[in-house]
């Protein structure tokens, strides 16, 4: 009798487990991108209330005109932000487009020596090792002007219909959050009396300390170590400083692979050519970045999402094959929800998980 109930209640978690993952796909894939647009207004109105409330509250500034006033300075704080990033990133691609000729040329000849280097150390024929490598480059180059670069035209009218669709939904943004912001007490007020409510609310809080969590995390640490890339590469006077300084951010937040698949080659690069300077400031700028995640992210993060490296590495390859570059994020946000919902109803997530506890 007793091994009739723990086989049922392995079966329910099991059944508990499947389909919370088909209903976390499912809710990705087809309903997610449906409420982008309140989600984001959601939150751009959580951040705004507390200064639309003191407008309203000591200038007697009415909601709706308040609301509308805190939009618009957010998104005119933001945008500027975002073109002086923008025309500082779109320089620094203009010069290193221009500069492409050379970095050819130099590389050209770093690559020969090393090839001629490879022939003599392999007693094989002065030319062959090169030979080899310009083989492998037609093909590749073959390869990217019969199959990339038609697909990549192809895809221009979706671009232009992508770029009237953002424009739409930003400014569904703008309306949803004037009104999120106005009415917020009464939206709280109705849920609360859903009876879906209390179901609902369980897991949404646990994902407050989870989900946004890390989310919160990650971006912090990625703008911090963006930071310090940006400094270390000014001082070597990079002419991409901010191109590649956001680009080993961005490397630096997966796990494993970090910010050394870019540092640590170029480190031995510069010890190469003997620029010891060079060399010094990067291994330097590596040291920085893994101490930054390391210190930060226990910090930050605590014990709160208790996933071990490996199921979040799975969670991001597994996210970006199938939503594209957002399912960087969506994969472990994805699990996060998995683990959440079964720790919620299944009990233990051992199977899944690590034995932290969130």
């Amino acid at each position: 009798m007793e091994k009739k109930i723990d086989l049922t209640k392995k079966q329910k978690k099991l059944f508990i487990i499947i389909g919370t993952i088909i209903a976390v796909y499912l809710g990705f894939e087809y309903l997610l991108p449906l409420f982008v647009p309140f989600l984001l207004a959601y939150f751009i109105a959580w951040m705004l209330r507390p200064f639309v409330s003191m407008l309203h509250r000591k200038l007697k500034i009415p909601l709706a005109l308040g609301a509308g006033i805190g939009v618009l300075l957010f998104l005119g704080v933001v945008c500027g932000i975002l073109l002086y990033i923008g025309k500082m990133l779109t320089r620094q691609l203009v010069l290193f487009l221009k500069n492409i000729p050379v970095y050819q040329s130099y590389l050209t000849s770093q690559v020969h020596g090393l090839c001629l280097g490879c022939d003599r150390l392999f007693n094989k024929e002065i030319g062959a090792s090169w030979e080899m490598l310009s083989r492998g480059s037609e093909a590749l180059t073959g390869f990217v002007q019969d199959a990339v670069l038609p697909r990549i035209t192809s895809q221009t009218l979706r671009f232009a219909c992508s770029a009237v669709g953002l424009f739409t939904g930003m400014v569904i943004v703008i309306v949803a959050s004037i009104l999120f912001i106005k009415d917020m007490e009464e939206y709280k007020e109705g849920l609360r009396k859903s009876e879906f409510y209390p179901a609902v609310h369980r897991i949404t809080k646990k994902l407050s300390e989870t989900g946004i969590a890390y989310l919160k995390t990650q971006l912090m640490i990625m703008s911090i170590i963006a930071v310090l890339c940006v400094g270390a590469l000014w001082i070597l006077k990079n002419p991409y400083a901010l191109l590649i300084g956001i680009g080993i951010a961005v490397f630096d937040a997966f796990p494993v692979l970090g910010s050394g698949l870019i540092l640590i080659p170029w480190t031995l690069v510069m010890l190469l050519s003997k620029n010891v300077f060079a060399a010094a400031v990067l291994i330097t700028l590596y040291i920085l970045c893994q101490l930054t995640r390391e210190f930060l992210e226990p910090k930050l993060l605590g014990n709160k999402i208790g996933i071990q490296p490996i199921y979040s590495l799975m969670s991001m390859y597994i996210g970006l094959q199938l939503f594209g570059v957002f399912g960087f994020f969506l994969g472990p946000l994805g699990l996060v929800i998995i683990r959440t919902v079964v720790k919620t109803y299944a009990g233990d997530t051992k199977i899944l998980f690590s034995d932290q506890e969130p």
